[in-house]
């Protein structure tokens, strides 16, 4: 294995976590010299370091060995571990008790804790596993991969974190668990949980896996060795939960205490901000007093910041901490957005803090300033597939308006935020929006551009000529109910005969 220097460390920094622990040797490997084991180390690296966790990487001539470090720094680490003493151990017990299963997982070594140390830590030491990162190119994986979960099930062995980080496939290609943390043992494994479980797991795998076809035999191997019979429209059902489940909890960290996040709570000041944003209440109300109108007096833009604010009202919706949540929601999802900074209640008004996008132009005037066709429509289709992301991830923007979307450096990104609801998005409502970003876009769109943007849009559905027709019809008759002369659209010209020619 090849060293990073850059990620090296002194050998004397590791022994000095092991003097004064108190030590235990696996069952497995009674017979373990640490000092040895010290003596043929040839470098070590840090894998992983932060403030609650830390992972080396011993080498040695013959194997590798890695040691994960858990620092009790917190109070809540300090009593959880406290009135649950097993929680400080269950990767040791898990390892212990997957070999006595027959599973295949990583040889645990030695074990040790420091309760003299401010702050207390603990450890655990194991073997590495000789093989590759997991991948799945070929339908044969993907069996191989089934039967292994499915081994997995029958055992009564519940991993509620099985991704592919935590699988290796060692050199005879068969797989094994490297991180058993998570890991429950069953005495009984229901369908429920079996499709649960499986279905978390080709969520995870989807980044890695080279095919459609993949997923399906990756369902025949697993079927095959568990006698189930699982099919995938319900496993994709499955994977598509954790899916949501996954964008729910990491939007919910905008509101809370986070890596990322803090809530702001002093001195007249409320709410919540990125860590790497350090506005007081004095530099928010020189803001608001000092600010640049962008738009009507409630948007202001300030050293390098967008500023919205509103009034509070009593039985309206804060518009702004909407903003904060919505914008934290499209960003895990993949929708560029500004950049959010923070959002404050002071006094009886709600402001929220955004990146302000200095050279970012409205939509209508970006299409409007393209003039050569090939250009267009690479434009238009990057517009397309933008705009599928937000379905493909149930994002519904109840304003789709082209003063509502910014083009900058090759991208276009969504403000106006609080007109966005996280929920299925029926046919009817994609008309709405198709109809509203139709009437916001000036005569310089031509109507075969608005044809092939909808075609664009449409690629992955294969509407039939009629279907096509409706839509068409809907969007038009929708479209001259709005004002349009502020984009400078006549419909009536629009539609002339030999303009889309």
């Amino acid at each position: 294995m090849k060293l990073e220097k850059a990620n090296a460390i002194p050998l004397d920094n590791l022994r000095d976590i092991f003097t004064g622990s108190q030590l235990s040797t696996s069952i497995l490997e009674h017979n373990f010299d640490l000092e040895a084991m010290f003596d043929l180390v040839t470098a070590c690296r840090v894998i992983k370091e932060n403030l609650r966790r830390q992972v080396y990487y011993l080498e040695t001539p013959h194997t590798g060995y890695y040691l994960k470090v858990s620092t009790l720094v917190r109070s809540k680490d300090r009593w959880r571990h406290l009135l649950l003493p097993h929680r400080k151990w269950s990767e040791w017990n898990n390892l212990h008790r997957l070999n006595e299963l027959g599973i295949s997982a990583a040889k645990p070594m030695m074990k040790g804790q420091n309760k003299t140390s401010d702050p207390a830590y603990f450890f655990l030491l194991t073997e590495e596993v000789a093989g590759r990162p997991l991948e799945i190119k070929t339908g044969e994986d993907a069996v191989k991969l089934g039967r292994f979960v499915a081994r997995l099930h029958d055992r009564g062995v519940y991993h509620s974190d099985l991704h592919p980080a935590n699988i290796i496939m060692a050199s005879d290609g068969q797989p094994w668990l490297i991180d058993v943390q998570q890991v429950v043992i069953l005495p009984w494994f229901p369908f429920r949980l079996r499709m649960h479980n499986l279905g978390n797991f080709l969520f995870n795998i989807r980044p890695i896996i080279a095919g459609d076809g993949i997923a399906g035999k990756l369902i025949d191997g697993y079927n095959s060795a568990a006698n189930t019979s699982l099919t995938r429209a319900r496993l994709e059902r499955a994977a598509e939960y954790h899916q949501r489940q996954k964008y729910r909890s990491r939007s919910k960290r905008c509101c809370r205490n986070s890596s990322q996040f803090m809530v702001v709570s002093n001195h007249g000041l409320k709410g919540y901000r990125r860590k790497s944003f350090s506005w007081s209440r004095q530099d928010l109300q020189q803001a608001l007093e000092k600010g640049k109108p962008l738009k009507d007096s409630h948007v202001l833009a300030y050293q390098g910041a967008c500023l919205k604010k509103r009034p509070r009202r009593p039985f309206h919706k804060n518009r702004c901490l909407v903003s904060w949540k919505m914008s934290r929601a499209l960003d895990v999802r993949g929708i560029p957005v500004p950049t959010a900074l923070g959002y404050f209640a002071v006094g009886n008004i709600n402001c929220f803090v955004s990146e302000l996008i200095d050279n970012g132009i409205h939509l209508n005037e970006h299409l409007s300033s393209i003039s050569e066709e090939r250009l267009k429509r690479r434009a238009l289709k990057k517009l397309a597939l933008w705009m599928q992301k937000f379905y493909d991830t149930r994002v519904w923007q109840r304003d789709f308006k082209s003063d509502n979307i910014l083009y900058s450096n090759g991208k276009y990104f969504m403000v106006d935020l609080d007109g966005v609801k996280i929920r299925r998005v029926n046919q009817k409502q994609k008309i709405a929006n198709l109809a509203q970003l139709n009437a916001s876009l000036s005569n310089a769109i031509s109507l075969r551009d608005r044809l092939r943007f909808y075609h664009y849009l449409t690629s992955g559905q294969n509407p039939s000529k009629q279907q096509r027709r409706e839509v068409y019809r809907r969007v038009w008759d929708i479209s001259r109910n709005k004002t349009t002369h502020y984009y400078d659209l006549d419909l009536d010209q629009l539609w002339k005969p030999g303009r889309s020619a």
